[in-house]
């Protein structure tokens, strides 16, 4: 630990012969240098800082002479490293940003990898963790896992990411004493391959310094919940050996929250990295695919539900997080018939049947029993992730007011009333309790065991539904005390945590897309501007979460050879530190209507990007996706090589979560959307199209018929009524053919 502290301390030294005037910079004091660095094993052992002079810098060490040339324009910095003559072993170049006038409480984002720091309290339980009874606390202070984290106590505080581990590689900064705010975005590797990205705070807190350094050398690599000492070093280099750093710079004026920042880096976050969108799969027959391998292999007939698939307690059946409750939507929306019917008898034997005193419903089933929730078993003590309650509340009320709008004659069966009026009281009554709905309760007497999250965030929008169905404004109060508690406690303060089960409190993508899915239905209930507000802050965390550009896999993974694309792929958490295809779970039409409701078009991109990628991981039977059935959708995306290095674009066998997204996506995100009143197109599906006069012309570039799903927006003001997506007007495309859709 002794000489840990001393070569950090001499990092934050050496770093002090500053090279860079920045004006922006100088705000903040903050010095941009450039510079050679020296390792024993994972340890850098000596600092060289380059004196430029006309943006040319020289420096000898040892046997070696350096050259670095700098070039600046705007926001943006590259920095070419080369040794000039002689040889250097176990070496590398960073690029380092000081802080002279640091402290902690200094708000800090690493997209997908670090929010606030992660500076908060640590438990080291191993894979899965689960807060175990002496831990449990109503008023829990966020807790995490053994995860690459700054310091909230005392001691070393560092932290060492790959450009892999994050969804965009960089930074972001809000310094609340100047009321400013830092983006510092990198790219994904050198010619030495992916890079790391440090963060460094001196003993007392006072300076910081953040760097990029090529190549990679972590002092600890981070595996499933745990971390540990690194085996990396530098690189051996020979006269001609050349290296690029490049990064964008970028400083704001008036910011006062890290929702702020976050808001920011929403505008900046496609500056790195390049896209490629590839049209392969068109929605229609990724649906067909995925309905086709629910009726054959997913249908328990004797318990009246789609399983999961497997026969453990996680992997049978889950009441919310994976898709239990969440399946049937879109089975009952754009299915056939068949779906439809099991869909119906699905909800129905969940309803009447899995409700326990409590009027919480058990959360697992393996085919033969109920418990209150599980992961690989169940959990002790009649401990329940509320998150899958919550998850449910919304789903029931969705799908009985998809059913009405589609058939207005529809009824809900009068077994379901009173189970699902208690259902929604008993969050009712949990909220007035504790003035929260915590991460984890009792699942028999409704008390809540373990709080400090908003892992059951969608609780509010299932709230505000049932308010409205059911005619109850208590209902409807308790989801706006919820959102706003949840906005101020944790959206605007930037961060999200307690989604999955098996994360403790980390922060993740679920309960952030959650808290954004419940605040747009807040507002498409009441039409009230605030939830709108909150819905703006909520989609730029959410959008720190989704891949930013195209990953570049190594050529021998599977994803290397399948030349898959990673932008729109949406992280999982802190901890489980891979991309998802999709959202768990939902299909993100959350972002749509938030365009619609704002006008701004960066919401409909980030949904195209999580919508179209999401296709291209449905093994199918022209494409397998390794060892995947037809309609298999796997949840990993590996950039991160948190599962060890051989697993970078690597997945397991099994079907996921991921693949009830997909099928949302194509129920709920249109194929085509027109703007009517602006005149404007865009695409979500995987054909192409454009708008001719009257007429919308679109061609199918795919090996697949297309049936595409056309929304003709006359008013982007309204609201539309739940499940209108999948009655949109439909135009059929021939594969390599072209069809004519007229206004």
């Amino acid at each position: 630990m002794k000489r840990l502290i001393i070569i950090i301390l001499a990092v934050l030294t050496f770093s002090g012969y500053a090279v860079e005037k920045n004006r922006s910079l100088d705000k903040l004091s903050v010095r941009l240098n450039a510079r050679v660095q020296y390792y024993n094993g994972n340890q850098v052992v000596d600092i060289s800082t380059f004196k430029f002079k006309k943006n040319r810098g020289l420096l000898e060490k040892a046997d070696a002479v350096w050259k670095c040339s700098k070039e600046v324009s705007d926001n943006n910095y590259s920095f070419s490293f080369q040794l000039e003559e002689g040889s250097a072993t176990a070496a590398g170049v960073a690029v380092s940003f000081t802080f002279d006038r640091w402290n902690t409480r200094n708000y800090i984002i690493m997209p997908a990898a670090a929010y606030n720091g992660n500076r908060f309290d640590v438990v080291k339980y191993s894979y899965p963790p689960l807060f175990t009874k002496e831990k449990y606390k109503v008023d829990m202070p966020v807790t995490i896992t053994d995860v690459p984290r700054l310091n909230k106590y005392d001691g070393e505080s560092k932290m060492d990411l790959n450009t892999g581990d994050l969804t965009t590689p960089g930074i972001g900064i809000y310094f609340p004493d100047s009321r400013k705010g830092l983006w510092i975005l990198t790219d994904q590797e050198t010619e030495l391959g992916n890079s790391v990205l440090s963060f460094i705070e001196n003993e007392d807190r006072t300076k910081a310094e953040f760097v990029i350094a090529a190549p990679c050398v972590r002092e600890k690599i981070y595996g499933m919940t745990k971390l540990r000492e690194s085996d990396e070093t530098g690189v051996d280099w020979k006269q001609g050996d050349k290296a690029t750093i490049n990064c964008k710079v970028f400083v704001f004026e008036n910011i006062t929250s890290p929702a702020e920042l976050n808001n920011k880096f929403l505008e900046i976050r496609k500056s790195v990295g390049f896209v490629n969108y590839v049209k392969q799969l068109p929605f229609s027959k990724a649906f067909e695919i995925m309905e086709d391998q629910q009726n054959n292999e997913s249908w328990d007939a004797a318990n009246g539900y789609y399983f999961l698939g497997g026969d453990g307690w996680n992997s049978h059946w889950q009441l919310g997080w994976v898709g239990g409750c969440m399946v049937t939507y879109p089975l009952s929306l754009d299915g056939h018939k068949l779906s439809q019917e099991r869909s119906f008898e699905n909800y129905h034997q969940i309803i009447t049947q899995s409700q326990a005193r409590s009027s919480f419903y058990y959360s697992c089933s393996n085919g033969k029993e109920w418990c209150t929730d599980c992961f690989s078993k169940p959990f002790d003590n009649n401990l329940l992730l509320l998150r899958k309650n919550a998850d449910a509340l919304y789903y029931f009320y969705k799908y009985i007011f998809a059913q009405k709008n589609s058939d207005p004659q529809w009824q809900m069966p009068d077994e379901w009333k009173k189970p699902l009026s208690d259902f929604a009281d008993a969050f009712v009554r949990l909220w007035n309790r504790y003035g929260q709905f915590g991460q984890f309760i009792d699942m028999e007497n409704g008390e809540i065991k373990v709080g400090g999250t908003n892992s059951a965030a969608m609780a509010i929008g299932g709230l505000a539904l049932a308010a409205k169905f059911e005619n109850k404004p208590e209902l409807l109060k308790t989801a706006k005390e919820a959102a706003r508690y949840y906005y101020n406690e944790f959206i605007k303060k930037g961060i999200s945590c307690g989604g999955p089960s098996e994360i403790l409190q980390n922060n993740d993508s679920e309960s952030a897309f959650a808290t954004l899915e419940s605040f747009m239905v807040l507002y498409e209930v009441t039409g009230e501007k605030e939830w709108l507000r909150y819905a703006e802050d909520a989609a730029a965390l959410c959008a720190t979460w989704t891949v930013s550009y195209d990953y570049k896999f190594p050529e021998a993974s599977l994803f290397g050879g399948l030349d898959m694309r990673t932008t729109g792929s949406v992280w999982a958490s802190t901890q489980n530190k891979h991309g998802g295809p999709g959202i768990c779970t939902l299909s993100g039409d959350c972002l749509f209507k938030l365009y619609r409701a704002t006008g701004n078009k960066l919401y409909l991109e980030l949904a195209r990007d999580i919508a179209h990628n999401i296709m291209q991981y449905i093994s199918r039977e022209d494409r397998p996706i390794k060892d995947l059935h037809p309609g298999w959708v796997n949840e990993r995306v590996n950039l991160s090589d948190w599962e060890g290095k051989q697993n970078v674009g690597e997945l397991f066998h099994g079907n996921t979560w991921a693949q009830v997204s997909a099928m949302l996506t194509v129920s709920e995100i249109p194929g085509i959307y027109v703007n009517a009143a602006k005149k404007e197109l865009f695409v979500f599906d995987h054909v192409n199209a454009k708008l001719e006069g009257k007429q919308i012309k679109i061609s199918n570039p795919t090996k697949f018929d297309a049936k595409v799903k056309i929304f003709i927006d006359k008013d982007p003001s309204e609201t539309y009524e739940l499940g209108l997506v999948s009655r949109c007007p439909v135009v059929e495309v021939k594969t390599g053919g072209t069809a004519v859709y007229e206004l």
